[in-house]
């Protein structure tokens, strides 16, 4: 009966937005709305469908509003907006998940537990807690039902999905495969085992850094509904510039962390909104909420390398080969003339940056615009390697709006200059 009800509200609310839509459109139409216009108009719409559906749809949107190259712009830049913030479960529920869990009473596993939670999300919500030996953590706890509510709406994205395939213009996007990478990352981070192994793997990666913090966990509270990890006490990075602390040194320190993890380690926290990265009081940088990742294995990290040596060498060749080596078509026979075409479409995008010096050139917009050129000519690259490069921007640009004058590839240079050029053009 609560799969039927929510069947019948997606089916209203379509029809809702749909109608809005329509209504809309006469009107831009007959208004001699230009064409951007009425694009920008869908994407509100698709915004605020995925606001209201919830849940599911706002993660699923997050998602898609980071994969430039599968999505329209106008779309993906509205999705940007979307905002994982909705109201808390009740608080006798979130106890009834830990007593299950872990079989004793909450009084017997905390001493204090606050009722309010201090964030919550679409998925889940944290509530700050004393354990008996007097130690602060934060309790991550999934919300009921979350799965089965995933599970139905992502069945009925993919029959959504499997309809507008049979439109022309639309099938190239490839909408069911779309659907199912959406609904894969959906899942990982439903799985809370898998947000306390990548957290130990973040922790063993950086065992020899101490300027940056990963919550550690409290093994014995966690299980793949809850979490339970040190609470950390810092300010949100954006607020170091109001601060004491030097956002020259607090950017610098932000960017080598995402290099490390890029080009050293090939493990990638793919969720570096500003929201999850602190600053405590000692200048440290902690990262928090590590269920999403990006992995890279050293064939990719290798091509990251060379990638960013062909960018510092405006060598849009090689970056085109580079690309086309981690996308999906790798290793595909291929049209030499639609090759030939997107290969002369990277040469004259990379030509536009000719004369300007590289601390003046924002890579990670360069980044997200070639993610779209990609995907006007029908190229799907490896899911990681957009996740990196969206990483790589949201990184640049709070690291940017701390120091102006950072530059990314001053601070890239030991990383990606010890993979030569050349060797990329010996895989092409």
């Amino acid at each position: 009966m609560p799969l039927l009800r929510r069947a019948i509200a997606i089916g209203l609310l379509l029809v809702k937005y749909a109608i809005r839509w329509w209504i809309r459109w006469i009107v831009l139409l007959a208004g001699f709305a230009g064409r951007a216009r009425r694009k920008a108009w869908f994407g509100q719409v698709v915004l605020d469908l995925f606001r209201e559906l919830g849940a599911t749809f706002v993660k699923v949107g997050q998602i898609m509003s980071t994969r430039p190259d599968l999505v329209p712009e106008h779309i993906f830049q509205a999705l940007q907006h979307l905002q994982d913030d909705v109201g808390p479960f009740p608080f006798d529920e979130a106890v009834g998940i830990i007593e299950q869990d872990f079989g004793r009473p909450v009084r017997e596993l905390f001493t204090e537990l606050a009722p309010v939670p201090i964030a919550s999300a679409s998925v889940s919500q944290v509530h700050k807690a004393r354990l008996p030996d007097g130690r602060v953590v934060a309790v991550k706890i999934r919300r009921p039902n979350v799965i089965e509510l995933c599970t139905f709406d992502l069945a009925v994205m993919r029959i959504g999905a499997r309809l507008i395939q049979t439109i022309p213009s639309i099938r190239n996007l490839s909408p069911v495969a779309m659907v199912d990478e959406f609904g894969r990352a959906v899942f990982a981070q439903l799985d809370f085992t898998i947000e306390a192994r990548n957290n130990r793997r973040f922790h063993q990666n950086f065992a020899d850094n101490d300027r940056v913090l990963f919550p550690t966990l409290v093994g014995s509270l966690c299980s793949e509904r809850v979490l339970t990890m040190s609470f950390i006490e810092g300010a949100k990075i954006l607020d170091a510039g109001q601060s004491r602390f030097d956002p020259k040194k607090i950017a610098r320190l932000g960017l080598n962390v995402l290099l490390k993890m890029i080009f050293t380690d090939g493990f990638v926290h793919a969720d570096l909104h500003p929201g999850n990265i602190f600053i405590t009081s000692d200048e440290k940088i902690a990262l928090v909420d590590l269920g999403l990742v990006g992995e890279l294995d050293d064939v990719h990290r290798r091509n990251f390398g060379r990638f960013f040596a062909a960018w510092a060498q405006r060598d849009g060749d090689t970056m085109a080969h580079l690309m086309y080596e981690m996308s999906a078509s790798a290793g595909m026979p291929r049209d030499p003339m639609a090759f030939e075409r997107y290969r002369a479409g990277v040469i004259v995008f990379v030509g536009r940056y000719w004369g300007q010096r590289l601390g003046e050139v924002r890579v990670g917009k360069v980044l997200l615009d070639l993610l779209v050129l990609l995907r006007r000519h029908g190229i799907r690259v490896n899911p990681t390697f957009t996740i990196v490069n969206i990483a790589i921007a949201v990184t640049e640009g709070i690291g940017k709006q701390l120091d102006p004058d950072l530059d990314l590839m001053e601070e890239a240079l030991p990383y990606f200059l010890a993979h030569p050029v050349e060797a990329a053009r010996q895989t092409s």
